[in-house]
């Protein structure tokens, strides 16, 4: 079978197991259910209304007028307006719909992304299968569709990573282009976290290529890194990829030894390994547990080491080899592994017996002259890649800068603006949470809801054998795997926020970690590096299995001890201090260890035993993922047919509404503690907490991060004050309606009540009298049971203003749309016209066309300043920060697309 055939093979077999995986872990919607739970319902059911009713209008929507009285759309990332695949899923699938096939495509590209990682890493197929499978299907990325920017944002990681360590072997723009595309993908996702932590491992990775890479190094790690670099896996006989050219003097060596004339094609490797590995290894000898490539790459290394001590005899010497090797190449089933015994026996005499490898290394590094220079080389050669990732992040945030900037102006204008706040270390990961990554259960009962443990992510397992591969990868994977070990824990101590003190005084202090909360974010950054390392343990087992011969003696007495762990795993566990819940998932761990060993000691020996033992472990790991998702649950779900039904209310109310509404967007404090609800399927009627978004109901309440500044005190007051002076005409509560004089137009049977107000005033009203107050005065005024808001308007900046009430002026609404709202004004004396929309910068008017400053009034709505008569004022949301943004990323995707022009012309 040709190369190309075995690859297409492969990757045939691994898309028609990624579909098969996908239909398994989301078996309910094959039955016509959907995810709806936590901020699915809450929020992004709304938001992908309100973009799909934008993109249908042609308007792009950078103001949401439903919520809080009115406030910016696109500068909360999560509505990840300029995402791409949220434009198409939405447009296809509608606001619901989309949210699931959003979800398990972004699931699938973690998981391709991941894979490729891997891949290019020089990880075996089935290593880098299980790397993908841990990621993207694992039980925690699927109890994630509940957080789907998240889940989106993550899903780029192998993709960033695998264009940051291009980047850091070849600096060039075709990497540094894919880098930054992919960074900015991730950051309109809306989980800025998530791109952090993808930052720090892009630059860990860095640090570390970078120091692999050196030109002209001899003698040491690097010339083995650069010789090894011809092998992108572990196997020939695995289907690795095309050999790439490696660096420094080593690379004509390297070539030489891996011509067509040594190895002629991969069944030739094949049949090579078969008898190398028939033979039993020589002593003094280390194992060739690798493929024949591995070999290859090893004398290289070899060869490399001596030729700074080599002469020109030495140099004709080794061209004589080269030509015997040429002579047994002719032999294909005996060449690679004399070939290979015979550069193990010229190792031993470079070098005494009793010197360990290192000890070699640093040997023969101490001889080479040019060592010291190497060593600056490679601090500069690590500079400049840790230079050259630096430069892709930057370049995506100036890419992403349409979005960013006006991210940052809602930030400095919302509560987290304040002083004293304090939700840094908001759900940390508890102790029993990182354990409950390995051991299933270990984490429940939880702690209450805002209580020590997290709720941000409701199942942490990644599979007790992926878990145990990548700590395997870690203490025994190669160089490129340090990276990916120290970022898993530095993002777990960070992920564990409270219960870490050194990382609550991160998250608290340091930005821009302090500007984000739930440190279980971070988490998601150590299942990606445990995936990867997972790849790496996977592989270190197969080259150990050539050290370890089968032995069914030794099985039997396994599964014995397994049996045994699994009885006694109970008794021991209700002796420790664990939680309730351990002792139910305590058989797991021994069951799925257990299984990998009897496995590995059972597959015969043969010339394909690594190889089997690769097959047999990866089998096993994606099994247990496919098991942990039948045992240990799975997101709830929502029957299709409760998320289609209409709002049951719409008949009650006036059409066109007018008015705004009031919702009870709060829930239980603690919702683990009410157990079952109907919540989700009931939210369209009780319109919560943002769903009357879907419904296009103005509302004076809102849910969902950031909170813009006077909000707590305000639009959550709960005082009739505030509600008539907002407009608000109806009210939809759980329960009997808020205040005794409302009419109560409908009672449903689950006991939602709707009801109306007679005394809310209208959405823009004039006023003859005018204060400049502060801000405490202003809201005292709001809350006053006297309203004296109705006469007068508590201004922060302006005129003051004292005229006799008159009779005469009107105020009518022209035309509204999201960001703009146009009003014929009759005023009858110099006056005020208040407007109830949120005051927020941005936000421009104009009288008659000319333009006239915008006053913050009654704490937090918009008054201007009219002279007596009739007139035209014109409110337009065009703010400086998104048009800012948007010359940025114009001129950054411009200069983008210059390059590849370029790139494209030269080719």
């Amino acid at each position: 079978m040709t190369t190309r055939r075995l690859e297409g093979r492969k990757v045939a077999l691994a898309v028609v197991g990624l579909v098969a995986m996908l239909a398994f872990d989301y078996s309910p919607v094959l039955r016509g259910e959907l995810l709806a739970g936590r901020d699915v319902f809450r929020i992004f059911f709304p938001d992908s209304a309100f973009l799909l009713e934008s993109l249908r209008t042609g308007e792009l929507p950078l103001w949401t007028p439903y919520m809080r009285l009115g406030q910016p759309f696109a500068a909360t990332l999560y509505s990840q307006v300029f995402y791409p695949p949220r434009w198409v899923a939405v447009l296809v699938s509608g606001h619901i719909v989309s949210m699931t096939v959003m979800h398990i495509a972004h699931a699938a590209l973690a998981a391709v992304g991941v894979f490729l990682l891997a891949r290019r890493l020089r990880a075996s197929w089935p290593a880098s299968l299980v790397a993908g499978a841990m990621f993207g299907l694992s039980p925690m990325m699927t109890d994630l569709g509940i957080q789907q920017n998240v889940v989106d944002a993550a899903a780029w990681s192998g993709f960033i990573l695998l264009a940051a360590y291009d980047l850091a072997l070849k600096p060039g723009r075709g990497p540094l282009t894919r880098l930054a595309i992919f960074s900015t993908l991730s950051l309109f996702a809306g989980s800025p976290e998530t791109t952090l932590w993808q930052g720090i491992i892009a630059v860990l990775v860095a640090g570390f290529v970078g120091a692999t890479k050196t030109p002209g190094a001899r003698g040491t790690g690097t010339a083995h890194s650069a010789a090894h670099a011809a092998n992108p896996g572990p196997s020939q006989h695995e289907g690795s990829v095309t050999p790439r050219a490696t660096e420094g003097r080593v690379a004509p060596l390297a070539a030489s030894v891996s011509s067509p004339h040594i190895v002629a094609s991969r069944e030739a490797s094949a049949q090579a390994e078969e008898q190398s590995s028939a033979q039993p290894t020589p002593t003094g000898h280390r194992s060739t547990d690798s493929s024949t490539a591995e070999g290859m790459a090893r004398v290289a290394e070899l060869s490399a080491a001596q030729r700074p001590l080599a002469g020109p005899s030495s140099q004709v010497a080794s061209e004589g080899e080269a030509s015997d090797r040429h002579s047994a190449a002719q032999r294909p089933l005996a060449s690679p592994s004399s070939l290979v015994t015979s550069a193990l026996e010229r190792e031993t005499h470079v070098s005494s017996s009793s010197i360990s490898e290192p000890e070699q290394t640093l040997h023969v590094t101490t001889a080479s002259p040019r060592s010291s220079r190497t060593s600056q080389s490679g601090l500069r050669s690590r500079v400049r890649a840790v230079a050259a990732i630096a430069g892709g992040f930057i370049l995506s945030a100036v890419l992403a800068s349409v979005v960013l900037l006006p991210t940052a102006e809602f930030a400095l204008n919302s509560l987290r603006a304040q002083g004293g706040w304090s939700e840094q270390l908001a759900w940390s990961v508890s102790w029993p949470q990182v354990l409950s990554s390995v051991w299933p259960l270990a984490d429940w009962p939880r702690d209450r809801y805002w209580g020590k443990d997290q709720w941000f992510i409701l199942n942490l397992f990644l599979g007790t054998l992926p878990c145990t591969l990548a700590i395997v990868g870690g203490l025994h994977g190669p160089r490129r795997a340090r990276p990916f070990l120290i970022g898993a824990l530095a993002l777990v101590l960070l992920s564990l926020g409270r219960h870490f003190p050194p990382a609550a005084w991160v998250l608290q202090s340091v930005p821009p970690f302090s500007l984000f909360r739930y440190p279980a974010k971070y988490f998601v950054g150590t299942a990606f590096c445990l995936s990867v390392l997972a790849a790496f343990g996977l592989d270190a087992l197969g080259r150990l299995a050539r050290k370890l011969p089968p032995s069914r003696v030794k099985a039997a007495v396994a599964f014995v001890l397994m049996g045994g762990a699994i009885a006694a795993s109970g008794p021991v566990v209700r002796m420790l201090p664990m939680r309730a819940s351990a002792e139910a998932g305590a058989p797991w761990v021994p069951f799925a260890l257990g299984l990998a060993v009897v496995t590995v000691l059972l597959l015969p020996w043969s010339f394909a035993r690594p190889r089997r033992v690769r097959h047999g472990l990866a089998a096993l790991a994606v099994l247990e993922l496919a098991a942990a998702h039948s045992l240990l649950g799975v997101p709830r779900y929502t029957p299709w047919e409760a998320l289609k039904q209409p709002f049951s209310l719409r008949a009650f109310l006036p059409e066109p509404f007018q008015g705004r509404i009031s919702a009870d967007i709060e829930g239980p404090e603690d919702p683990t503690r009410v157990g079952i609800t109907n919540t989700i399927e009931r939210s369209l009627d009780r319109l919560i907490p943002n769903r009357f978004v879907e419904e296009r109901l103005p509302a004076l309440e809102g849910y969902g991060a950031p909170e813009p500044l006077r909000s707590d005190v305000f639009h959550l007051a709960g005082e009739r004050g505030a509600y008539d002076l907002a407009g608000v005409t109806h009210y939809i509560r759980k329960g009997p309606p808020p205040f005794d004089d409302l009419e109560l137009l409908h009672q449903a049977e689950d006991g939602t009540t709707l009801s109306r107000s007679r005394t809310a005033l209208p959405r823009a009203f004039l006023v003859q009298r005018a204060r400049v107050v502060s801000d405490e005065e202003a809201l005292e005024a709001v809350l006053d049971e006297d309203h004296p808001f109705r006469e007068i308007a508590f201004l922060a900046t302006g005129e003051p203003l004292d005229q006799p009430e008159c009779a005469g002026g009107s105020v009518r609404i022209e035309k509204s749309t999201a960001q703009h709202l146009e009003l014929a004004v009759s005023a009858c004396d110099d006056s005020y016209l208040v407007v109830s929309d949120s005051y927020y910068p941005g936000w421009r008017a104009t009288v008659d066309g000319k333009d006239t400053p915008i006053h913050r009034a009654n704490h937090a709505l918009r008054a201007v300043r009219l002279t007596p008569g009739a007139h035209r004022v014109h409110f337009d949301y065009a703010p400086t920060s998104f048009r800012l943004g948007l010359a940025l990323s114009l001129l950054g995707w411009a200069g983008l697309g210059f390059v590849w022009l370029r790139a494209r012309r030269r080719a």
